[in-house]
């Protein structure tokens, strides 16, 4: 397999979605959903998009001058796992959707601004560890 960018993947499908203006993620996400054959990560990585996008809207609706948040980026692998990631300048978040849902996590890494955090877990409350993230994200933009 050839090396690419690892955001943005090599060969496999990828498929950005945007948070931006009034553009609807779900139906972003439903066009890497068909590409991915395992139903376990065809689940996760829906329930992942709908979590933050109703995170970000929250914020959004509290707080309208909200800049710009990056697009989200997806990989799916030739294992059938997906990586999602979101790139921001000072730091990355990304989420890897395993086929066994106990072995998919989440991470977070930062440049020397942001004291060089770095920080990963498990996703399985993903309830739980989405809004924990999208309250770092939003004040880091």
């Amino acid at each position: 397999m050839e090396l690419g960018n690892v955001t943005r993947g090599s060969s496999e499908p990828v498929g950005e979605f945007s948070m931006r203006g009034k553009m609807n993620t779900v139906r972003g996400a439903a066009k890497i959903v068909a590409h991915i054959q395992n139903a376990k990560v065809a689940e996760q990585l829906e329930r992942l998009l709908l979590t933050i996008q109703g995170m970000i809207q929250v914020a959004k609706d509290r707080c309208p001058e909200l800049g710009e948040i990056p697009p989200l980026h997806a990989h799916i692998d030739e294992d059938g796992s997906a990586l999602v990631e979101w790139v921001f300048p000072e730091f990355r978040v990304g989420f890897n959707l395993e086929p066994n849902p106990a072995d998919s996590g989440w991470h977070l890494v930062s440049n020397k601004r942001l004291q060089d955090l770095t920080a990963s877990g498990q996703l399985a409350n993903m309830e739980a560890i989405v809004p924990m993230l999208v309250d770092f994200i939003l004040p880091n933009v």
